[in-house]
């Protein structure tokens, strides 16, 4: 008889224990969810704009570059084809081997 009481007992205990624990996850399950869909689409048209904005603005960007190159008297655009090789040179010098930019260890 009393091994049947503590039988009960201690099933009650574990399902106790297992409701709490299913309580304590509800919020864990409500915070995961994903965004409905009119949101996602409205953050997926918003992305597009912003791409679409970022190729506008550099291909402007290229042409007034080459727009403004094309107004120079031959010998500035002998001197800033030569200026752009040292630069080009110069910053090549300067980066780092591509062994060292891949590795993921620490610089001491």
């Amino acid at each position: 008889m009393f091994e049947r009481k503590r039988l009960k007992v201690t099933n009650l205990l574990f399902r106790r224990t297992i409701f709490i624990l299913a309580l304590l996850a509800l919020p864990l399950f409500a915070v995961a969810q994903k965004p409905s869909r009119t949101v996602r689409k409205a953050i997926k048209k918003a992305e597009k704009v912003d791409e679409k904005q970022k190729k506008a603005y550099e291909k402007a960007r290229k042409k007034e570059i080459k727009r403004r190159y094309n107004m120079q008297a031959p010998e500035v655009k002998e001197r800033m084809k030569e200026s752009r090789k040292q630069s080009k040179e110069y910053n090549r010098k300067k980066k780092e081997p591509l062994k060292k930019r891949i590795s993921f260890r620490k610089k001491k």
